[in-house]
This record gives C-alpha cells, structure tokens and sequence, in this order.
C-alpha cells in the first residue's frame, strides 16, 4: 500500500508557471491574497480603481466646461456677482439692445397694400379706316409727343372715293334745281288753269325725292372726307410706345390694333384690402410704396380710388394706388409693396408691446435708475399698429431709459450692467 503523504502547496514566491499550478495551488494563494492586511487592496484592482477614477473626472470637467459655454436662454439676461469678499448681491447684465430710450415717436396704424405697377393712362391705337399702310412712324420704346402723327393710311382710293361722292353730289344737285324750276312753271299753268293739279302734286314728289337724295349724298361727301382725315394717325397724349403690331404694307380693316400707346409719368396700381378698412380708408390718403427693382428708397403714393363692392367670395376690397412718376424710372409690370396710413399721431410716445406689464396694480415698465431698475407705473392712451406699439399717455419723460425686452429675471430693485456697449 502506497504512503500518500499531502503535499504542500508551492510558495507563491516559487517560480512554478502558471499553467503548472493545480487548484490546491490556486486556492493556497487566494487564502494568502485574503490574509492581507484590512483595507489594502490587490494591484490588480488598485489599477481598474484608478482608471474608473480618472474617467469619472474627466466627464464631470467637460460638463462643467460645456456648461460654461453655452448661450443664454433668449430672454434671459446673464448673472455676475461682486468680487470676492465684497456684496453678494447678483448683478444682471443686459446689452443696449434690450434698452429703449424714450424719445417722441410717430405712431401709425396701417394695412399692407400690394400689387403689380401699370400706366395709368394708356390706349390701344387702331384704324379707323380700311387700307393699306403706307408708314408706321415709331417702334416700341420711342417717346412720342402729343399730336405726332403715327401711321398713314393709303389715301389714293379714298381721294378718288370723295371726288366721286362730291360728283354724283353735284348732279343731283342740278337735278333738283332743274325739278324746282318745272314745279314753278306747273304752278303757274294749274293757277291759271291751263293744266291739272295733279301734275303739280307729280312735281312736287320729283322735288320731294331729288331733295332727299342730295341730303344723303352730302352726309356720304362728309364721311369719305373724315375717313381722308382718319387715314392719319395722331397720338392723342405724349408717352412712349409699349407695343407695335403692325408694318407698313399691311392692309388693315377699321378697328383693327395697330400699337399700344401709354404715359408713364403717373403709374397706378391695384391692390386688395380687407373689406373692414373700408370705414377708415378714403381718396387722397398717403401710401408709402417700396418698389422692386429700384432699392429700399420709398416713393410716396394716394389712394385714387376705391371700389364700392368687395370681390365676390374674399371680403377684399379693391383700392386703386396712383405714384408720381416723373422722372420715369418706374415702368409697368413692377411689383410695389405699400403701406397705407389709416391713421397717424406724431410726437407721441411709444413703446413696444412687450416693455408694458400688467399686474394688479395697474400698467407699469421697467425703468434704469444708474444701476438699478426700478418700476415706473404708465398710463395708457391706445395701442398702435395693430396692438404692437402701446402709446403712454402718462409716467414717462424723453430720455427715460426703458427695458424694452422680456426678462423675466428682472425685478424692480434689481441691479443691472450693460455690457456689449
């Protein structure tokens, strides 16, 4: 029988390897890893401790830093405090454009005005007589004076036309001299009784027709004679001519378009108003027009007109908007956009919407003391321009120093510091 005597288990100090070691080994040297002084702990885990550390330092740093870094809330003004060992009282800053200086101010009440700009006065040219044309005297683009002729008619057949009216005109003309000299001689035969009376009635329709005839001969001489007029073309106002759709040689028919001849010294255009501005929109009321293509420079426009019906199934109102254009650098088809002053009041004062507050108390805004805010109770006359400007009637002077924003931090008492100035 074998003498299985226990073996010891290896030191963990000898140099036997890893893979070489039997679970006796291993159990041996985690009892004497467990038999280490209390609180001291393994390399191994000392290391993992430290890392996890460190890692916690770092994401606790950047979101101290990103904090730091990031904006304002709108409306919500940045906090200071004093330095070290002085008053703890917070400080808010504030920058100048959250602060309004109260100056007098022109209030209005309008209603936005749009549409495409076109002449006011224009009018297309057509014939008034059949031929051919002979001219055509201006193209698109040229200025034309008043009374400039603008095309012209062939007037050859309508020459010969009058001559022949004023021919046939002249014949029944001696005819009907000839008829009233035998009616007197048949007078005279039936008043001495030499011839029936009858004869006399015949001579006198004969008379009767040839008078007829000649008075509608006449109105034919008149017209061949206005339609030799009408064969030339004059423009019946200066201006410049838009379109021309004709050429010479072409044979034209009466009303047949031949250009198009507008005055751009008073553009017009049209523009649709909610029907509930009717009772405060009249004639002659003034119109602040900015116009597409020529900058932010403003021309001054009046109502012309107003329509007395609202369009079918829109409850919009069609207003018709004249501009001065004497200097001609508006041209038809520009898209203006206007503003059209219902009502105005200068010299008032005013105040955005959101600088007033309300509490019980009443009406108030938030006046800068030197450092402080400070409340400042108002009295209020109306609102202007469609409730976004409130005018004060009372509680306020020029060169009072308003907060203009809403801050909800501030409070009256508060202390402030402008900064960005």
């Amino acid at each position: 029988m074998t003498d299985e005597t226990p073996k010891e288990p290896a030191p963990l100090g000898s140099a036997k390897p890893e893979w070489a070691l039997t679970r006796r080994d291993l159990r041996a040297r985690d009892r004497a890893a467990d038999s280490r002084a209390p609180g001291q702990i393994a390399p191994k885990r000392r290391r993992w401790l430290i890392a996890l550390l460190l890692l916690l330092a770092l994401v606790v740093a950047a979101g101290l830093w990103l904090r730091g870094q990031a904006p304002l809330a709108e409306g919500e003004p940045a906090v200071a405090t004093t330095p070290e060992g002085g008053d703890r009282r917070l400080i808010l800053q504030v920058t100048p454009d959250e602060l309004i200086e109260v100056q007098p101010l022109r209030l209005r009440d309008t209603v936005k005005v749009t549409g495409s700009l076109a002449p006011q006065r224009q009018v297309h040219i057509a014939a008034e007589v059949s031929g051919r044309l002979e001219e055509v005297f201006f193209r698109a683009g040229d200025n034309v004076p008043e009374g400039a002729q603008l095309v012209q008619v062939d007037i050859e057949t309508l020459r010969n036309q009058l001559e022949q009216q004023r021919a046939t005109t002249e014949a029944t003309r001696a005819q009907l001299t000839l008829a009233q000299n035998q009616l007197e001689r048949t007078r005279s035969l039936v008043n001495r009784g030499l011839t029936a009376s009858s004869e006399l009635e015949i001579g006198q329709a004969g008379v009767d027709q040839l008078t007829a005839s000649l008075a509608a001969q006449n109105k034919q001489v008149e017209t061949a004679q206005s339609s030799l007029r009408h064969a030339e073309i004059a423009a019946p106002f200066a201006g410049m001519i838009s379109e021309r759709l004709v050429d010479p040689g072409a044979y034209v028919a009466p009303g047949a378009e031949l250009m198009t001849l507008v005055d751009l010294s008073r553009m017009e255009y049209e523009a649709a108003v909610p029907v509930r501005y009717a009772p405060q929109m009249r004639a002659g009321q003034n119109v602040e027009v900015t116009v597409e293509g020529i900058g932010d420079a403003k021309v001054l426009g009046q109502i012309d007109r107003i329509s007395p019906v609202a369009i079918a199934g829109t409850r919009m109102l069609p207003v018709y908007v004249v501009i001065d254009n004497a200097d001609l650098r508006l041209r038809g088809g520009m898209f203006a956009a206007g503003e059209l002053i219902l009502e105005e009041k200068r010299d008032a004062i005013g105040l955005p919407f959101a600088a007033v507050h309300q509490d019980d108390s009443g009406s108030y805004v938030l006046r800068k003391a030197g450092d402080l805010i400070e409340r400042a109770d108002v009295g209020i006359a109306r609102t202007w321009d469609g409730g976004r400007m409130v005018e004060i009637a009372s509680g306020l002077a020029p060169g009072d120093v308003i907060v203009g924003a809403a801050l909800e931090q501030l409070r009256p008492g508060a202390q402030v510091q402008i900064v960005g100035e």
